[in-house]
């Protein structure tokens, strides 16, 4: 336990919360994305087997943060204390849950569904987060860089899935998405009722109540209609906004099929 601590204040070094769209927050952003694209882009043509591996190796990566993530509040910042409101099951980490499973599997329709949940629903998560950063921008080096990576992770996901073709291939791929993503909500909301009475800060998992969202729209919204309206209205925005993401690929992908069938005939 000590070897743990000394470990944990070694890397527990303070700093100013970065800005929201100030230096860090965009040069992070844009040099992720370029990097994210660019080698997304190369990756394109990964066999099988090597896509194994790589999946497989981003969900290690992302366990051993978490880890870390988990150990560091508990012990460094609760002091001994678990910290509830930091159980790892929030919408931006199911792709690493996903991606220790999915690789995995034997090529299949749950398969597909699995990958088209990363890069649909995670590559969301991971996108819209850089638009809304606060959440983000943390007091301590080791955390925010944690959740910058971890961020632009799952935009690097979406976009390698994407490039590859091991997402949907229609639209008749999405709605086993939806079904996946409303299993994930009532687990989510489970966590949240077995632990309204833990002690710390509200556990609200997936931001589905019935505790406050620390989301400014959805604590608006909660407080004029109620924490039940909030869960539709915000699983309902999520799922069209995951959509949309699916759409755009979608309609890329159809345009360059289209370019080599002309290239070929």
């Amino acid at each position: 336990m000590d070897l743990l601590m000394r470990f944990l204040e070694f890397t527990a070094k303070e700093m100013s919360p970065p800005k929201a769209y100030g230096t860090f927050h965009l040069l992070f952003w844009s040099i992720g994305l370029l990097l994210s694209f660019l080698i997304a882009f190369l990756l394109r043509k990964t066999k099988e087997k090597a896509d194994k591996y790589l999946l497989f190796g981003i969900g290690i990566f992302l366990l051993l943060a978490e880890i870390y993530k988990q150990l560091f509040y508990t012990f460094y910042i609760g002091k001994g204390n678990y910290q509830f409101d930091r159980i790892p099951f929030q919408l931006c980490s199911m792709s690493m849950y996903l991606c220790l499973i999915a690789p995995w599997l034997k090529q299949g329709r749950l398969k597909q569904t699995l990958y088209t949940f990363i890069a649909s629903f995670g590559f969301m998560g991971g996108f819209v987060s850089y638009f809304s950063p606060e959440s983000m921008c943390l007091n301590y080096w080791a955390l925010t860089l944690h959740s910058f990576t971890w961020h632009m992770l799952l935009i690097f996901l979406g976009l390698y899935l994407f490039f590859t073709g091991r997402a949907g291939k229609g639209l008749k791929d999405f709605p086993p998405v939806i079904g996946m993503y409303l299993v994930f909500c009532v687990m989510a909301f489970s966590i949240n009722l077995a632990c309204y009475h833990c002690p710390g800060k509200d556990v609200n998992m997936f931001n589905l109540g019935p505790k406050p969202s620390q989301l400014v729209i959805c604590r608006d919204i909660v407080k004029k209609f109620g924490w039940q309206v909030n869960a539709v209205v915000y699983m309902s925005a999520l799922i069209v906004c995951a959509f949309l993401f699916y759409a755009v690929y979608l309609l890329v992908r159809h345009k360059v099929m289209q370019k080599r069938k002309a290239g070929t005939s």
